[in-house]
């Protein structure tokens, strides 16, 4: 797993990416499936008025089909690879049978060749990496604050950056400064909502913490078709984009920021891990950790010594730097603020036998 680390290179990665993107929105009556006679991909084709169009889709577009037509993950998979001709006969039946738009989100692989990456209803709102460099990035200079960079991350499904805020930060013990930030996440392909979060750094270490949202929002926007004209679409685009604009702002709303100092306070008191094994597995099967991810807390929490929720929850920051997928690192990361957030009931029941 690895981060981009300037903002020059994230810039440059949006832009070579948004260069291979390639939209479709056709009725499925249109489309067939068939299976790619070399590889064994499943080809999603569809008749235009100029020609067949042919999209090897990935498991997470299948994902999406699957969902769509009604047929069990685990059928579907099943079919595909052991009965094809049940399979096509399937997924064709649904296809025809039940009509609908869908807009095919694919990527440019070759001269003449797509990899289809999503399959979406023709209601969803594109709300593009792109945009978010063209219209919110700029919004970093008009803050009125310090904005330092921190990273960013692009992956097969999600898009994530972080900055902080240097002049924001506070010390939650001695020696344990932690800086106030914000990250922006957002999902081209129907994996995640967009949103605007704060972010917290912990300056000894640099483990991040996604804290509470600021703006969340589907991806869900007006029918698109025959009747919604370009400038509609426009005019909603341009809607949402200044909504988002305020949202960030508030990003660096200092009575905000001082709530989460206070909560991540209180978590250096109260009840402590007195048995530390045992507290792992229990936190383990909260969060539904994997036997690596529990054996990371575990050593994080150890190598520290902290055994209050504070150190509990920075174990959980810290071990999210150990996984493969930065998706699950920020999932891992929002743990953290989730720990912090317990009742002392609740989290008295984790930490203590």
């Amino acid at each position: 797993m690895s981060s981009i680390t300037t903002l020059d290179t994230l810039m440059q990665r949006v832009v070579e990416e948004d260069a291979r993107n390639y939209d479709l929105l056709a009725d499925t009556r249109r489309m067939s499936v068939s299976y790619d006679g070399m590889s064994e991909d499943i080809l999603l084709n569809v008749d235009t008025a100029d020609a067949t169009e042919s999209f090897t889709m990935n498991d997470h577009a299948l994902g999406q089909i699957s969902t769509d037509l009604g047929i069990p993950k685990r059928y579907f998979d099943r079919m595909k690879t052991d009965a094809p001709g049940l399979f096509k006969s399937n997924v064709h039946h649904w296809l025809y049978e039940e009509p609908n738009r869908r807009m095919i989100r694919a990527k440019k692989t070759g001269n003449d060749t797509f990899t289809g990456r999503a399959w979406l209803s023709d209601r969803y709102r594109r709300l593009d990496n792109i945009e978010i460099a063209k219209r919110l990035l700029p919004e970093f200079d008009r803050l009125g604050t310090e904005v330092k960079f921190h990273n960013a991350a692009i992956t097969d499904s999600k898009f994530y950056l972080r900055a902080t805020f240097p002049a924001m930060e506070k010390a939650i013990k001695v020696g344990d400064p932690v800086q106030w930030g914000v990250q922006i996440k957002n999902s081209e392909v129907g994996a995640g909502m967009f949103d605007i979060s704060n972010f917290v750094m912990r300056l000894i270490c640099t483990n991040g913490m996604v804290v509470s949202k600021v703006m969340s929002a589907r991806h869900v926007g007006k029918r698109l078709g025959d009747n919604l004209s370009d400038e509609a679409i426009v005019a909603d685009d341009k809607a949402f984009w200044l909504a988002a604009r305020d949202e960030l702002r508030a990003a660096i709303d200092v009575t905000r920021f001082n709530e989460a100092m206070e909560v991540l306070t209180g978590t250096t008191e109260g009840t402590v891990i007195t048995a530390p094994i045992g507290a792992t597995e229990r936190l383990a099967k909260a969060y539904s950790l994997s036997e690596t991810e529990q054996e990371a807390v575990l050593t994080q929490l150890a190598t520290a010594g902290d055994f209050s929720r504070w150190g509990a929850l920075n174990a959980f920051t810290a071990a999210a730097k150990t996984v493969d997928s930065f998706d699950r690192q920020v999932e891992m990361e929002e743990m953290g603020w989730d720990i912090a957030t317990l009742t002392e009931n609740a989290w008295s029941k984790l930490a203590v036998a």
